[in-house]
């Protein structure tokens, strides 16, 4: 690059610096007034990105996933903690987001949205916006997204989808307070293609089965565990629910009209690529042992005396199982 062409670029930077000094100055006041139309009309069909959004969002989707952040967080403000530093088509500033959990996020995996928790959020973040040739804006807001859920108490887990003979996915449990030990367990185990829309559709009939067979009688627990998709849009999963008997579980499962409408889906419609069910009856049981808070001996959680054989101490109530 010779100089006259180095020299042009600085002259223009200089000439351009105010008008993108007034863009960010524009772009902050528009997020701490919630402002979802202007800050998707400032965008002007351009890119954000944020440690949340996975990929560059624009449009419509930018605009659904600002709201989500209003919804969630009605105080949310940024607030600058530095100087709105300028380059050549670009503008950065360093921030603190905060506010607090008070309204529902997006969920996912089936379950629609996560309650509040009504915890304070206090984040240091960076805003980077850069201009392109033709006008077009790209954001990228970054901020710790380790720290976000540590504050928030959820779970951020940094892990491989395979290793060796290993994979690795996510789970959760729904258990409504049933002590009874289970005796008979049924598992549905599915692969899903195209990606992240016939996942989340998977996903979402197969939390309604869930939550419909929680309220039947005899029912214990359920888990739900799924691999998101892959780059090649492969996904897979499992539902499992442990019943008191195998009486309960065929009285509840079969004739569940979320169940049949499951089926239908899965076999039919092609929601799924495989599937494959199970039912398995107990054949052999030991109690639950839990340790003597006192002494460390291990005593069964649901004997009639609630005290250590060894020391007499009480012990506490057997824990929630399965």
């Amino acid at each position: 690059m010779n100089a006259l062409a180095v020299i042009s670029g600085l002259l223009r930077g200089l000439l351009q610096a105010p008008r993108h000094l007034g863009f960010a100055q524009r772009f902050l006041g528009q997020w701490n007034a919630h402002d979802v139309a202007g800050i998707c009309t400032s965008m002007r069909g351009g890119r954000y990105r944020d440690p949340l959004t996975q990929t560059h969002l624009a449009g419509e989707a930018l605009q659904r996933h600002v709201q989500a952040l209003f919804t969630a967080f009605p105080d949310l403000q940024l607030g600058l903690t530095g100087p709105v530093m300028t380059g050549r088509n670009a503008v950065s500033a360093r921030y603190r987001l905060s506010g607090h959990h008070t309204g529902p996020l997006p969920g996912d995996m089936g379950i629609d949205t996560v309650t509040p928790t009504g915890r304070a959020l206090s984040l240091e973040a960076t805003l980077f916006i850069a201009f392109d040739g033709d006008g077009t804006v790209r954001v990228e807001n970054h901020f710790d997204l380790q720290e976000l859920a540590g504050q928030l108490d959820f779970l951020a887990l940094l892990m491989p989808r395979q290793q060796g003979d290993y994979q690795f996915g996510a789970y959760y449990r729904l258990h409504k307070g049933n002590p009874t030990p289970p005796e008979a367990i049924g598992i549905t185990w599915l692969q899903v293609r195209g990606g992240r829309a016939p996942f989340d559709q998977a996903a979402q009939v197969t939390n309604a089965v869930l939550e419909s067979f929680a309220g039947k009688p005899g029912f214990v627990t359920g888990i739900i565990g799924a691999r998101p998709p892959d780059a090649d849009g492969r996904s897979s999963g499992f539902t499992l629910s442990a019943w008191e008997s195998l009486e309960a579980l065929e009285a509840n499962l079969l004739p569940n009209p979320d169940h049949q409408q499951v089926v239908q889906q899965f076999m039919k419609e092609g929601l799924a690529y495989g599937t494959h069910s199970r039912v398995y009856q107990l054949v052999r049981a030991k109690p639950v042992m839990i340790a003597c808070p006192a002494c460390g001996k291990k005593n069964n959680a649901h004997k009639k005396v609630h005290a250590c054989s060894a020391c007499g101490a009480a012990l506490e109530p057997a824990p929630a199982y399965w």
